[in-house]
């Protein structure tokens, strides 16, 4: 058989109807020439049996539980294709998404990652949140210093090609469940330059409790890792005052999500890396000590007794 453009590499686990409708999206594709390999990631729902009657059409893995990072390089080791594409099993493409990127990737060779504009939507396919280019400043060339700052790729619209990949490397496995995307980007980026369709070619769906809106502190540690492991990168080496601010301003921000949950001790924490990170911490010495007023306040008022 002839080997395809595009390769699809779609992750899942524990989502056997959901995967079918991103498979569809595929399927559902006016550019043709792709494989679809989905790699199952230890599912103990019947994906296995639901994705029967698309083993014609799509190349099917099973893995033990590893998590995405690795489910993805097991469909990059897996695949054929030129270009690379990632598509979670909860999101879904536009009809016309692979055909457009196709078109400017050859129209322009220099860029070895093209990503999308992206919306989300709600269970009842309600549009909901954003789009990417209505939430950050898009850069497109040379970018990873911008980049840095504000990740405006999601995952499931880009378009790589294998070059890059095997001049960088794939996901990284070891830094948590948080970041791996765009540490991979990050990476790309620092090579290569980058291009942002400003477009809507996929869709992401919200669904209460995903990664996004638990395990904050686990976020917060993967993300620190990432800064650690970026700091090798040569743009990083020659000004590493531009990580000492990402740092910064990551421990700003999850300490201000903390203090309005009211997790007072993690936001301290952050505050008090903050404060190491500044010649003169005017800023996050100040929050620190509004946190420990608060802290100390919300105790006393709790450790009343009721009249």
């Amino acid at each position: 058989m002839p080997t395809p453009r595009v390769s699809v590499v779609i992750p899942t686990y524990n989502r056997q109807t959901l995967v079918l409708e991103a498979i569809e999206s595929v399927l559902g594709q006016t550019f043709k020439d792709f494989e679809i390999i989905v790699i199952d990631d230890g599912s103990k729902d019947e994906t296995s049996i639901r994705l029967r009657p698309y083993l014609d059409r799509v190349i099917y893995y099973a893995q033990k539980n590893q998590g995405v990072a690795a489910a993805r390089n097991t469909g990059i080791r897996l695949s054929q294709g030129e270009f690379i594409c990632f598509l979670d099993s909860d999101d879904l493409w536009l009809p016309t998404k692979l055909a457009k990127q196709i078109s400017f990737a050859d129209a322009h060779p220099e860029y070895g990652l093209i990503s999308a504009d992206g919306s989300g939507f709600e269970a009842n396919m309600k549009p909901a949140e954003k789009n990417k280019s209505e939430v950050h400043e898009i850069h497109n060339g040379l970018v990873v210093e911008h980049l840095l700052f504000g990740n405006w790729i999601l995952t499931s619209t880009v378009m790589v090609r294998r070059k890059c990949l095997e001049e960088v490397g794939g996901f990284d496995e070891d830094i948590g469940k948080y970041g791996e995307d765009w540490l991979l980007w990050m990476r790309v980026a620092s090579k290569f330059p980058i291009y942002f369709l400003p477009e809507v070619l996929g869709t992401y769906r919200l669904q209460p409790g995903g990664l996004t809106d638990n395990r904050p502190e686990e976020q917060f540690q993967s993300l620190m890792r990432c800064i650690q492991k970026l700091s090798v990168l040569p743009q990083f080496q020659k000004k590493p005052s531009l990580l000492q601010k990402a740092e910064y301003r990551i421990c700003l921000e999850r300490a201000w999500n903390n203090r309005s949950s009211g997790e007072y001790d993690y936001a301290i924490a952050k505050l008090k890396r903050a404060c190491k990170l500044q010649a003169v911490p005017i800023v996050p010495a100040c929050q620190l000590f509004r946190t420990f007023i608060e802290k100390r306040f919300r105790r006393k008022i709790f450790a009343e007794p009721s009249l």
